[in-house]
């Protein structure tokens, strides 16, 4: 079983080394803190000439639905277009665009069909700027790979935390509620266990749902953060040769036969968790239940929730604790396949989210295309993202989580302490060292399937199912979606999805 991450973190200089609030000069220093770092590494505009400007005559179409996303990178786009003299049209919509930024969920689909062009060797290489080597694992190795090849350059990663009301474990009434359930006072939740009863205390407390409103796709997300900790134990690279190709199967569907593995006990497990919640009545009905408007105390939050915190003009209120996702207390012996407890809880990453460029094979410039995504998603382009909280921009390269790159995350309104708390959570997040990872559904058919889960663990969320029911009727309709394509096919899908060839 593994340990907690360490917290490697910076120590912010001060002129009082008590004080625990940021200077205001960082926040007026971050513009110029990134600028700097743009400009390091040369992605400065300028007028192209006859050496600079290797795309002259080049015209690109780049297709981005979301429009904050596409405003964002639009700066940085027409910057490329100006420098390399090539022409660029942004849009939203349309079948005729060169280049195209995707959900990470949309990634299997185009890939199978193939409409994506395979990421070139010289972007690989070692002495290319964009830094090939400083993806994340979970992206060089998975998230943009389709059958051995990358096709795809990761632009913004996900980031999910625990928020809570610390403000309120010092209660009485709350203390004596939490310890009935877990025999200690409450804290910041180490492990789903404890989650479920923080959130159940502060129901009973309160005689109301605890957890803010979640959507179909949000509970399933959650329940399937929760299952990968119970479903596996972390490997190192020496466990994962060890196990060979079973360790580098799917994980919701068995990478040998293609079927789903929604009755394996780690699932199982997550399902009474769901259930066991919907039973003291932790989940929201009421829609506009979140925690910035004191209808939640606590809650999983993307860093697009977590920009919400902060009011206009201010900073996120100090009654807002931030902790990084939990483990779980227990989790599946790779030998017996049953359950076992552990000492220290148990984390297993969850990749699910983000978005990624592609290029399209109808692109008649595909060099120039791919050097347009390897400009954005930069390690200097990049940084301008993650530092727009609204974007919600999650890590998808180590340098994004370094000790120097504090500064970046600034903009969600926390001070230093709970700074320095939400870039270890998103270090949690990714947790390197473990070397086998989940990930979310991603074959041609994950928009099905996803919404199969979404809709039959909402069932259980709300109380109307047992969690062994809401799991038996999931999979009865993934068997349905599965009746619309051949065996072989959905074999072939679930082991691309996995990473096998």
């Amino acid at each position: 079983m593994q340990q907690r991450p360490a917290r490697i973190l910076p120590t912010l200089r001060r002129r009082n080394n008590r004080a625990r609030r940021i200077d205001l000069r960082g926040l007026i220093l971050l513009p110029a803190f990134l600028i700097t770092l743009s400009g390091c590494g040369g992605d400065a505009p300028s007028g192209p000439t006859a050496k600079t400007a290797p795309h002259a005559g080049v015209a690109l179409k780049l297709r981005c639905p979301d429009e904050a996303f596409r405003s964002a990178i639009s700066h940085s786009a027409r910057s490329w277009a100006t420098r390399t003299g090539a022409t660029l049209t942004l849009t939203a919509s349309g079948d005729d665009a060169d280049v195209d930024v995707i959900p990470v969920e949309e990634f299997g689909l185009r890939a199978d069909r193939g409409d994506l062009v395979p990421v070139p060797a010289s972007l690989r290489a070692s002495d290319h700027p964009y830094q090939w080597s400083g993806l994340l694992p979970a992206y060089r190795e998975r998230l943009i790979e389709w059958g051995g090849q990358a096709r795809a350059l990761p632009l913004a990663g996900e980031g999910l935390v625990v928020v809570y009301r610390t403000d309120r474990l010092a209660e009485p009434n709350l203390i004596a509620a939490y310890e009935k359930r877990a025999g200690a006072k409450p804290h910041a939740p180490a492990t789903w266990e404890e989650f479920a009863a923080l959130a159940a205390a502060f129901a009973e407390v309160d005689g109301r749902p605890s957890l803010p409103a979640m959507s179909g796709p949000e509970l399933a997300d959650l329940f399937f953060r929760v299952a990968a900790c119970y479903d596996r134990q972390p490997l190192t690279d020496a466990g994962l040769a060890a196990l060979g190709g079973a360790a580098k199967l799917s994980f919701q569907h068995d990478g040998q036969t293609g079927d789903p593995r929604l009755g394996a006990p780690g699932f199982a497990a997550a399902a009474d968790w769901l259930a066991g919640m919907a039973a003291a009545k932790c989940f929201a009905t009421d829609p506009s239940a979140d925690l910035a408007g004191g209808k939640a105390m606590l809650g999983v939050l993307s860093l697009a929730q977590v920009a919400r915190l902060k009011p206009p003009g201010g900073e996120v209120p100090p009654r807002f604790a931030v902790a990084a996702l939990p483990g779980t207390r227990s989790s599946t012996d790779e030998k017996t396949g049953q359950l076992v407890r552990g000492g220290a809880p148990n984390y297993i990453p969850y990749f699910g989210g983000g978005r990624l460029g592609v290029v399209r094979t109808q692109c008649k410039h595909p060099e120039a295309a791919f050097d347009l995504l390897a400009d954005l998603g930069s390690p200097t382009r990049s940084l301008e993202l993650l530092s727009n909280p609204a974007l919600g921009a999650g890590p998808f390269r180590a340098a994004h989580l370094e000790q120097d790159r504090l500064l970046v995350w600034l903009g969600y309104g926390f001070d230093a302490e709970r700074s320095r708390a939400l870039v270890a959570a998103l270090q949690q997040n990714v947790r390197t060292e473990v070397r086998n990872p989940a990930y979310a559904l991603r074959g041609p058919d994950a928009k099905e399937l996803d919404a199969a889960a979404a809709a039959e663990l909402a069932e259980v969320a709300a109380g109307r199912v047992s969690g062994a029911e809401g799991l038996k009727r999931l999979r009865a309709a993934w068997d349905r979606i599965d009746q619309k394509t051949t065996a072989e096919t959905r074999l072939k899908w679930r082991r691309l999805a996995a990473g096998l060839n």
